[in-house]
């Protein structure tokens, strides 16, 4: 008998609904996008009832219609959503205003006090195993508190994006230990898992305002009536906690074993796996958060700019590059507007038409800063080494190999400083692994097979699906997903690159050294 989970995929720009069963096949799907609001410089937010539970109604509603299967059918709901937000809510679970997304940087002053202690500073990477950025929640309930008081007083629960939309599925305030770790304030050393008292004395919060701490495979419940009625669903649909994006998409890559490793590349990028104790690495700015997978914490290195690169170039040159002319004034060209044409697949067909190394021409990746192995707010990115020789072809196909570098230096991380040991292969998931060059060109740089999952853009939601397939029994460990998800392709790296690519590599390392310094001079006042 085939049972059907419903996977919601809650990201920044808009939610994708996925009917999956148990073998992994996506039954139908459905997307609904919504914007991000920006009412005032450094502020990101967006309203998690007209925004989220509006989408996540209407496409499920969409994808029972488009697929057929009746409402009584759908086992389970499980969310898979962006992370690091703040949502106060009062008594009934209504948000007392719009949620803080990741994005948001208003607490940053606040997120800066808080690890401004060096001893405190110490004790917190110590229970949490990281230390919160500008973003964070941990801030965001200090600068509510201070410049929002009258809100904060009538705070019944502080909640992240997938918390909001549990209670408003089930009633509970409940939270996984994933998204719990990325709070900052939670202690994540294995056997403790629970909200620190220590942290939270520093920030006078009381623990009764958080939700409850659960692993990401327990069932929280059954739909409300409510909730049932506005999806489309029954009451007999079951809940499951599930995950954050970045958590989800690792058990979606497959890589689900200890120290299998999954390339994520969109529009950032990060290598990950799965271990099962915590790791910190200071000098590569490598940490671990816990996994959806319960007893595992996921090891992360993050590159904040891979696929918003080669965006970046698109958007700027973009139907000059597809071989069409527009008028002065357009951006676009009709048939790229309308999708009569993929830009991307256009830019692969040029870069093709270049050899490895791009003729001498480095892409440095960094476009807005970077994070893993270099935590440098400065650093911007751009060519080097540019000449009358080079045309778009060799600089398409350097924005290719500049991300594939900088990969390479995460991986080395990873591997010189004995975090992993010898990684023999990568999973890879993520809207760059629709390409076929670029695979390949990752593959080579890292002398790695590269292991493209066959619904690359949909790991998330597959990877929920799984959580909820194990909650819910129909699966029997997360070990089995390594046989669940598919492997499209693999890219065997080719040995006869290795040596420009060796040199490229090291080439963009020297060029960082060099220049760092520069870099920081010209931003900092710009910052």
């Amino acid at each position: 008998m085939t049972t059907y989970v419903l996977a919601h995929d809650v990201g920044t720009g808009g939610d994708k609904a996925s009917l999956i069963d148990q073998t992994g096949r996506i039954v139908a799907s459905a997307v609904r996008d919504y914007p991000v609001l920006y009412p005032q410089p450094g502020w990101a937010e967006q309203d998690p009832e007209a925004h989220w539970w509006q989408a996540i109604c209407e496409t499920t509603r969409r994808v029972l219609s488009d697929s057929g299967v009746e409402p009584r059918d759908v086992a389970a709901v499980v969310f898979s959503t962006q992370m690091m937000g703040t949502i106060p809510v009062d008594r009934d679970g209504r948000p007392l205003m719009n949620c803080m997304t990741w994005m948001d940087t208003r607490a940053a002053e606040q997120n800066k006090a808080i690890i401004s202690n060096p001893i405190r500073m110490l004790r917190m990477l110590r229970l949490t195993g990281g230390l919160p950025s500008g973003k964070d929640i941990i801030g965001k309930i200090v600068w509510l508190r201070e410049e929002r008081p009258q809100i904060y007083e009538k705070t019944h629960k502080f909640l992240d994006c997938k918390d909001y939309l549990i209670h408003r599925c089930t009633g509970e305030y409940v939270t996984s230990y994933d998204c719990a770790n990325l709070t900052w304030f939670m202690d994540s050393r294995r056997g403790r898992l629970r909200w620190s008292s220590t942290i939270l004395g520093w920030i006078r919060l009381d623990e009764d305002r958080l939700p409850r701490l659960a692993p990401s495979t327990e069932i929280v419940g059954t739909l409300t009536p409510e909730a049932a009625s506005e999806m489309g669903l029954t009451t007999e649909t079951q809940v499951v906690n599930g995950a954050g994006d970045m958590t989800s998409a690792g058990v979606g890559s497959g890589a689900v074993r200890e120290r299998e490793v999954h390339l994520y590349a969109g529009s950032s990028a990060w290598l990950g796996a799965h271990v099962s104790s915590r790791k910190l690495d200071i000098w590569t700015y490598t940490g671990s958060i816990c996994s959806a997978i319960p007893g595992m914490y996921l090891m992360i290195a993050e590159q904040e700019s891979a696929g918003a690169c080669l965006k970046h170039l698109r958007e700027n040159w973009h139907c000059d590059l597809c071989r069409h002319v527009i008028e002065r004034a357009a951006t676009v060209c009709t048939q790229c507007e309308t999708g009569e044409r993929n830009p991307y697949a256009e830019l692969d067909e040029i870069a093709a038409g270049a050899s490895p190394g791009s003729e001498g021409l480095i892409f440095a990746p960094w476009m807005f800063g970077e994070r893993s192995p270099i935590d440098d707010h400065f650093v911007r990115g751009g060519y080097f080494n540019l000449s009358l020789a080079h045309g778009k072809t060799h600089m398409i196909r350097a924005v290719l190999e500049g991300v594939a570098y900088h990969i390479r230096w995460m991986m080395e991380g990873l591997e010189k400083r004995k975090m992993l040991g010898r990684v023999p292969a990568v999973n890879m998931i993520g809207g760059c692994a629709r390409s076929d060059i670029w695979p390949q060109i990752i593959a080579d740089v890292l002398q790695k097979p590269v292991r493209r999952v066959r619904h690359p853009l949909e790991a998330g939601s597959v990877g929920a699906a799984m959580i909820a397939f194990v909650a819910l029994g129909e699966v029997s460990n997360f070990s089995a997903v390594a046989h669940i998800v598919e492997i499209d392709r693999v890219f065997d790296p080719n040995p006869g690159n290795s040596e420009v690519y060796d040199s490229g590599f090291r080439v963009l390392k020297e060029y960082y050294r060099r220049n760092k310094s520069l870099w920081r001079k010209v931003n900092r006042q710009r910052r």
